[in-house]
């Protein structure tokens, strides 16, 4: 199987962990594996390495420039709740503060690398978007790319809906996503991915304005009216626990430090919930998680 690779990192970030990550995938995922990093400025100390290489994101989606452009003065738009004349307007009573949930403006950079790639990459089975705090810890066989990236699925992501509670769930956690570039319905998937976005579409979305609300957005109107497959590596999948990646069969090879576990470099030993599933019961039992704190 053929498979690429993404990711992307905030201005600045490159040193403080972006590098590490690309990096650890270079060193332990199957050495056939490439890797396409997008960014909004190159880093000076760029390393040339043939699994390796580089996109302007506002040169590859002149359309992100202009979305980006048209809703960058509007507070809504990125997450605030200042409302201005013929601005756009979150559904229901706008709330006491502002919220990352409701910033599309910010998180439209991830799905713009994302439907690049699926547009450019058509000679390769599946891209991984992978997001630049993670850590890949442990050598990665190809069986186990075999097993998460199934061929008759869409998508494979970290879902965190709970069907047992029927209560709607909540956005999936989308540090590791799969599209399956074989699928027939993934390049019209991709289409209306972007549209969302270029027509002003994912203002309304009533769960978020983020890439994963955008993202399970489509994947549920995909599965109801194309009876589309998705693989569920999360909630679905009997994981436990909020911090669901790591608690994923990920996480016996990954790491994500989300959020401010940027601050230590690992996922927090709290992080972790028994689980019941063979495949990931001792997960914590590895040495790279023995010694977080």
């Amino acid at each position: 199987m053929k498979i690429k690779v993404l990711t992307s990192y905030k201005p600045g970030t490159w040193n403080e962990y972006a590098k590490r990550a690309v990096e650890s995938v270079l060193q332990h995922w199957p050495e056939d594996v490439q890797v396409a990093v997008y960014h909004e400025t190159q880093p000076s100390d760029i390393f040339d390495h043939p699994r390796v290489e580089w996109h302007d994101i506002h040169e590859t989606q002149p359309e992100l420039v202009k979305f980006k452009n048209k809703y960058k003065d509007d507070p809504v738009a990125n997450g605030e709740i200042t409302e201005i004349p013929n601005g756009v307007r979150r559904p229901g009573p706008m709330p006491s503060k502002g919220s990352f949930q409701w910033n599309a403006v910010r998180f439209a950079n991830k799905v713009f690398c994302v439907t690049h790639a699926i547009k450019t990459n058509t000679d390769y089975d599946y891209i991984i978007w992978l997001d630049a705090d993670t850590y890949s810890f442990r050598t990665m066989p190809q069986s186990f790319l075999d097993e998460v990236l199934p061929k008759e699925t869409l998508i494979t992501y970290l879902g965190r809906e709970n069907p047992k509670l029927n209560d709607g769930g909540k956005d999936p956690e989308c540090g590791f996503v799969g599209y399956n570039l074989n699928h027939p319905q993934m390049q019209n998937f991709n289409s209306d991915w972007e549209d969302l976005y270029i027509n002003g579409g994912i203002f309304k979305l009533t769960s978020g304005w983020t890439d994963c609300s955008s993202l399970w957005y489509l994947s549920k109107k995909y599965q109801k009216e194309k009876d589309v497959k998705v693989n569920d590596i999360g909630y679905a999948s009997g994981v436990r626990g909020h911090h669901v990646f790591i608690n994923s069969v990920l996480g016996l090879y990954m790491d994500h430090f989300k959020g401010k576990r940027k601050d230590t470099g690992t996922s927090w030993k709290k992080d972790f919930k028994p689980q019941s599933r063979e495949a990931t019961k001792d997960i914590a039992q590895l040495d790279y998680w023995k010694q977080v704190k």
